[in-house]
């Protein structure tokens, strides 16, 4: 257990980065531990009452000095219409188990992405899971064969060991000493090769098998950060770092809301769904294959299952990225991809009321 001074010293380096990256001079500042024991910093309390929450020392009441990103991206892009100015309100997420895409949905930092980004795809880890049962069960089953094959190179070593025994008992000139010593030679050749084969191929096991438990632990770890974390980077379009830490994630739909604080941040509003057509025109907008600040066009072709359908493409890291209309506004959240053998895919995207309705408690 950390003592107070270790204490004292962490507050100081983590009060110290929150200042370097949003810039506060006068806000006011919160700081608490969440139920992980995770330190938050924030000009905002948590949505949920705790005694543990203090306000810092030195910091006065109001709204100035927060850092303001929506101004500096606008004059650093000077976007030309409402979508590139939703561009601006578009990050790439990384979480422990990789990247995929997010956006600000208000001017004090909220901003919404997919719940697989940050602790992953619960499908896609049920696979995964699978799979490595099953090589569990091949390794297990390797490892009785190298078993069995190690005794039988045994016995063959003890039928040697007794035939060069009968060899140096047998008389010198006998002609059963020199079928015996032919036999011997061909027996030792066949007992060489199969102990060179196995030697072989349990030195490759052996590699293999390291490798593997490798990767087996690094991907129980990552899941097991995932699980656990609440702060998370994000790349803002001019490949700024910031941090962002978990506010809720979702146990109904594929949603998570994350928070920045100190900054006034630009955001993207949300559409009427009421006005959501089929062949309305309408971008993806995201980090999709780890390219950042991507737009793919297409259109609204349809409706499934409570999502919105389009044709617009959408590939791996797109995932939490806002789908908008011709005004810049969002009309939902895109989250996964049907795929079929002779065509590509359509994407969905979780329509923007569903996500609104479900953090209203938050976002008010």
């Amino acid at each position: 257990m950390m003592n107070k001074i270790t204490w004292i010293f962490v507050l100081i380096i983590w009060g110290t980065i929150f200042f370097v990256f949003c810039g506060i001079g006068s806000a006011e500042v919160y700081q608490y531990q969440d139920e992980n024991g995770n330190w938050i910093f924030t000009d905002t309390p948590p949505f949920y009452d705790s005694e543990k929450v203090t306000k810092m020392e030195g910091m006065i009441d109001g709204i100035n000095g927060l850092r303001d990103l929506k101004k500096e991206l606008y004059e650093k892009y000077h976007p030309e219409n409402d979508v590139d100015a939703a561009s601006l309100a578009t990050v790439t997420v990384t979480s422990s188990i990789g990247t995929g895409s997010g956006f600000f949905v208000s001017d004090n930092g909220y901003l919404l992405t997919n719940r697989h980004v940050i602790r992953g795809d619960e499908q896609q880890a049920e696979a995964v899971d699978q799979a490595i049962e099953y090589i569990d069960d091949q390794v297990e089953i390797a490892e009785g064969e190298f078993e069995l094959r190690e005794k039988q190179l045994a016995r063959e070593k003890i039928i040697l060991d007794e035939m060069k025994a009968v060899i140096e008992k047998s008389s010198s000139r006998s002609s059963q000493k020199e079928k015996l010593e032919k036999q011997y030679r061909e027996r030792l050749e066949y007992y060489q090769a199969l102990k060179k084969d196995y030697e072989r191929k349990q030195a490759s096991f052996k590699t293999d098998k390291e490798k593997y438990r490798e990767g087996k632990t690094d991907y129980a770890n990552q899941q097991a950060v995932a699980g656990v974390n609440r702060n998370f980077k994000i790349m803002l379009k001019n490949k700024e770092i910031l941090y962002a830490y978990l506010v809720r994630a979702s146990s109904s739909y594929d949603l998570a809301l994350l928070k920045v604080d100190g900054c006034k941040t630009p955001f993207i509003y949300p559409a009427g769904m009421n006005r959501v057509a089929q062949r309305q025109k309408v971008w993806a907008i995201g980090s999709p294959l780890n390219i950042a600040d991507t737009m793919k066009d297409g259109t609204v072709s349809g409706f499934t299952n409570g999502y919105i359908q389009t044709n617009a493409q959408i590939y791996p890291g797109n995932s939490g990225g806002p789908l908008v209309n011709e005004k810049g506004q969002v009309l939902g959240i895109n989250t996964l991809k049907e795929l079929t053998r002779k065509f590509e895919g359509m994407g969905l995207a979780i329509p923007i009321d569903t996500a609104l309705d479900e953090f209203a408690q938050e976002l008010k």
